[in-house]
């Protein structure tokens, strides 16, 4: 993030950005700075977003290949197109020849680093991974710190772990977590136990935004939290209404059109369904296995802390219906890979299936 900052500072950027990893927030941020850094905003002539699976190469090329208007740089983003397994030769000769005034800003989950692509982007542009192994206890510690300096606001270390183990590791959730405090404190200075109690506890209304809760016999309880997350990468926010017996409103499928409407990529939102099971598949297997915190940490490529949130997530969660759900997730992402359904459609099956009582 020091070197994104640093390009800007001087104005010195690559042809071509590739911002990829498992902690989807520091990737939202180095995203928004390149952009704000490069176009100015509302500058809808001289940037373009691409989000779909399947980017038509030749009107990329022809974007990529077209001089700025009014402007130094010309950005074309690519967000979970999975464009460095399909385009190949055809993409690397647009990165190869386009102008320098052009520049290629890609996000991406995932990459295959052996693809050539990969491999032109690392030798002649940047490549920024971004990944929730590196931000650790001590990591996270600091940064809330600082967000809570910005305000003029302190934390004795002790609190502040006691802050970590009570939200997570969740970066979006840390700083919407933060956010509440610096409001319930108000003027007073010094944030303490008793201030983090008051706005980390709470009824049912409360918990549905955690991974996995649910007050229902059927259902995973995964729904609320993913759409909570994912709205959060937005700036947005999520209010929940709900009268007894009737559930929460809106329904988890309300909210997917809505992250559709954002343009969020329905490859991202399985992901992040996929890495949520996984984690806890790798919590309960090595538990049992009676490994300890550090091995199952790394497996699980989260920070040690977050163990014990993850496994208050399994509690209740049988081991069959785990690996159902890790199978249909696997089974709806063969589908789309190979053509059957829709990306959009088929997450929003996998979600009337899992997500939904």
């Amino acid at each position: 993030m020091k070197e994104i900052k640093k390009q800007i500072k001087e104005k010195s950027f690559y042809k071509v950005y590739l911002l990829t990893g498992d902690e989807p927030y520091l990737i939202l941020q180095a995203k928004h700075m390149l952009k704000n850094g490069m176009i100015r905003e509302g500058d809808t002539m001289n940037y373009a977003e691409f989000t779909d699976a399947k980017v038509d190469i030749n009107t990329l090329q022809e974007l990529a290949f077209t001089y700025p208007f009014f402007s130094e740089k010309r950005l074309l983003l690519l967000d979970g197109t999975g464009i460095l397994k399909t385009g190949k030769d055809e993409f690397v000769n647009i990165m190869d020849n386009m102008p320098e005034t052009t520049c290629i800003l890609i996000c991406e989950s995932e990459v295959d680093k052996r693809s050539k692509v990969y491999k032109w982007i690392k030798k002649n542009g940047y490549i920024g991974e971004f990944l929730k192994k590196n931000q650790t206890e001590k990591v996270l510690l600091r940064w809330i710190a600082a967000l809570l300096g910005k305000e003029k606001k302190q934390i004795r270390e002790n609190d502040a772990i006691y802050f970590l183990q009570k939200v997570g590791d969740d970066m979006f959730q840390i700083k919407n977590e933060t956010d509440k405090l610096i409001a319930y404190v108000g003027e007073k200075e010094e944030i303490t136990k008793e201030d983090i109690d008051a706005i980390t506890s709470g009824e049912v209304q409360d918990k549905i935004f955690v991974p996995f809760f649910t007050t229902k016999t059927a259902g995973s309880g995964i729904g609320l939290s993913l759409c909570k997350q994912i709205m959060n990468q937005h700036g947005g926010n999520i209010t929940v209404y709900s009268e007894p017996g009737k559930g929460s409103k809106p329904a988890a499928l309300g909210y997917y059109n809505d992250l559709i409407l954002l343009k969020e990529p329905p490859m991202h939102i399985l992901f992040l369904i996929v890495r949520q099971y996984r984690i806890l598949h790798i919590i309960s297997n090595m538990r049992t296995l009676r490994k300890p915190d550090d091995a199952i940490a790394k497996t699980a490529g989260i920070p040690r802390f977050a163990i014990r949130k993850n496994e208050q997530q399994l509690r209740g969660y049988g081991e069959k219906t785990l690996e159902r759900c890790i199978e249909e997730c696997i089974q709806i992402e063969e589908d789309i890979k190979t053509g059957k359904i829709g990306d959009q459609i088929g997450v929003e099956a996998l979600i009337c299936k899992l997500l939904l009582p």
